[in-house]
Parts: C-alpha cells; sequence; structure tokens
C-alpha cells in the first residue's frame, strides 16, 4: 500500500477526552506490556485509542512538513538532535540529555541553524559566491554597510563594533567590508603578522625589504671620468657610482587572481 500523507490528523480535537492517565490503575501490567495481540477483550477503549493516534499523527506531520519534531519541554535530545522552536527557527541540541531547556533563550544548550534545518552556517560565518546577485536569506553582502544593532542582534552578537570606522549611530554597527582585498588569517600569537586584531583596519600592500646588486664601470681612456659607462663585472675601466634601475609595474603587488563575492550570515 502506497504512504498516505499525513495531511489530517486522526480523531482531531479528541486531546482531552480522554489520555493514559486515566488509563487502568496504577502499577496495572498492561500498561508496559500493552495489550494481548487481537484480543478485543482487552483493547482500550476508544477514546485512548484516539488520543494515540492523535499523538503519532502530529509527531509525522512535524517530521512530514518541517524535518524535525516541534520542540517539547519534557522530551529529552540528544547530542545534535534537532528540533523547530517557536520562534520559526531550527536549533540543535549541544548536550546529552537536554530537556526543559527552552532554545529560544537557552543558548548553551542549544545552536541556532537557521530558517532550513539543513543551512549549516553559523552567525557571522563568511561564504564567497562566484555571483553578484542579491544574497539568499539570512546573508548579507560585506560591503562595509552600516546597519542596525537591533534588526541584526545575533550579528551584533558576534561581531560588535569591531569594524566601526567613526560616524556610526549607539543604535548601528558596521559590517566587515571585502570589496577588493585578500583575505589573511589572524596571526593569534604565532609572531608572523603580530600586533593585529579583528577588525577594520586595513594592511596595506608592501613588498619585503631587498636590494639588487649592479655594477657600473667607466670605460678606459684617456679620461676615464667623463667617458660612457659598461655595465656588468666583466666591463674594464675604473669602478663609478651604481646605476638605479628605471621603475615598472603597476600600482600594487598581486598574485594571479578571480574576482568573486564574499557574504556574511546574519541569522
Amino acid at each position: 500500500m502506497a504512504r498516505q500523507p499525513f495531511n489530517t490528523r486522526w480523531a482531531q480535537g479528541v486531546e482531552s477526552e480522554d489520555n493514559l492517565n486515566t488509563f487502568k490503575a496504577p502499577g496495572d501490567i498492561r500498561l508496559t506490556t500493552g495489550w494481548e495481540g487481537g484480543q478485543d477483550k482487552d483493547a482500550p477503549p476508544a477514546g485512548q485509542e484516539n488520543w494515540w493516534h492523535n499523538r503519532v499523527d502530529s509527531a509525522l506531520q512535524d517530521l512530514e512538513r518541517q524535518g524535525a519534531m516541534t520542540w517539547h519541554a519534557q522530551a529529552i535530545y540528544g547530542l545534535g538532535a534537532p528540533c523547530y522552536a517557536t520562534d520559526g527557527y531550527y536549533y540543535e541540541s549541544l548536550s546529552p540529555a537536554n530537556t526543559n531547556n527552552d532554545p529560544i533563550s537557552s543558548y548553551g544548550y542549544w545552536r541556532q541553524i537557521g530558517r532550513s534545518l539543513y543551512s549549516s552556517s553559523s552567525v557571522g560565518e563568511y561564504k564567497d559566491v562566484s555571483h553578484n546577485d542579491s544574497p539568499d536569506y539570512g546573508w548579507l553582502k560585506c560591503n562595509g554597510a552600516v546597519i542596525s544593532r537591533s534588526a541584526y542582534s545575533k550579528l551584533f552578537a558576534k561581531i560588535g563594533t569591531s569594524y566601526n570606522l567613526g560616524g556610526e549611530l549607539s543604535t548601528q554597527f558596521r559590517i566587515p567590508d571585502w570589496r577588493g582585498v585578500f583575505p589573511r588569517c589572524l596571526d593569534d600569537g604565532r609572531g608572523i603578522d603580530s600586533g593585529r586584531t579583528i577588525g577594520s583596519s586595513i594592511q596595506l600592500s608592501q613588498n619585503k625589504s631587498h636590494t639588487h646588486s649592479i655594477e657600473a664601470w667607466a670605460s678606459s681612456g684617456p679620461d676615464p671620468t667623463g667617458g660612457p659607462y659598461a655595465v656588468g663585472a666583466d666591463a674594464i675601466g675604473t669602478r663609478g657610482v651604481d646605476i638605479v634601475t628605471i621603475e615598472s609595474g603597476g600600482t600594487e603587488s598581486r598574485p594571479i587572481n578571480l574576482v568573486q563575492v564574499r557574504w556574511i550570515r546574519y541569522l
């Protein structure tokens, strides 16, 4: 038989009609062992049967429509277990035996996944794309824009005012500006690029200090100081001043590269 969709719950509206709290006396072994197979005399009353079917159908509807069940305070979530919260976001459990911790407010117990169960990106994470279309939902283009702290509170909690340049209001903060620059990982105590922090400062282009040795020799003749010069170790005559090469190149130092666009996650 083909699977049917869970568009309608079994026996809707019977949640309060009856439940297991009123079924059988306390200590009845059938609460843990179930009923004898196929014997009508031991079957539960219709109200309790409906209540069970209703619960199962509600859970299956959550899975079918959302991919995860709606969070419940009495449920016990294992490490990595997903749930769907009342704020419309998906969360992942950060703790084993996680119970009675509302994902909307219990940050130490849950990681917000996003509007999609499989979005897999954290707030403040970067993503590089090969086009310049409008960012997907939950992402902003890294163009140095000044945005509202309250409207983008989760991103502000991650980066704060690290990328502010001045002139922002107390209710605003600036997102990173990655236009036209290359990334460099934080030194973080290694000693190669020390003294820098994550933030708005740009490290300008430069070449490592170095020299080039070019020898210049005056040509031989009756008046060596006034004659033309020859360059190279094999030239003859008296050595004179060193020669400075003619400037060449462009306006920056850069490797071979391609253009891309960088986004930042705000949800």
